[in-house]
């Protein structure tokens, strides 16, 4: 009886322990993959940012109010 004991509450520990692992895991991938979105945006935020760098502050306001249209 008490082998048997033994074993369901071994088993049960290895279930747990998987679960948690499993879980880790995933919290694991879901920050690298935000962290890789993350970087997506900035090189986005960057590539608008250096296209209109060289661009006067008229021409900058004209495509502001152009953009409030939409």
């Amino acid at each position: 009886m008490w082998d048997a004991l033994l074993k369901v509450v071994l088993s049960a520990g290895a279930v747990w322990v998987i679960a948690a692992l499993s879980a880790k895991l995933a919290r694991k991938s879901a920050a690298l993959e935000q962290v890789k979105q993350e970087e997506l945006e900035r090189e986005k935020v960057d590539k608008i940012i250096r296209s209109n760098s060289d661009l006067g502050r008229d021409e900058c306001l004209k495509r502001l109010r152009d953009r409030e249209d939409i």
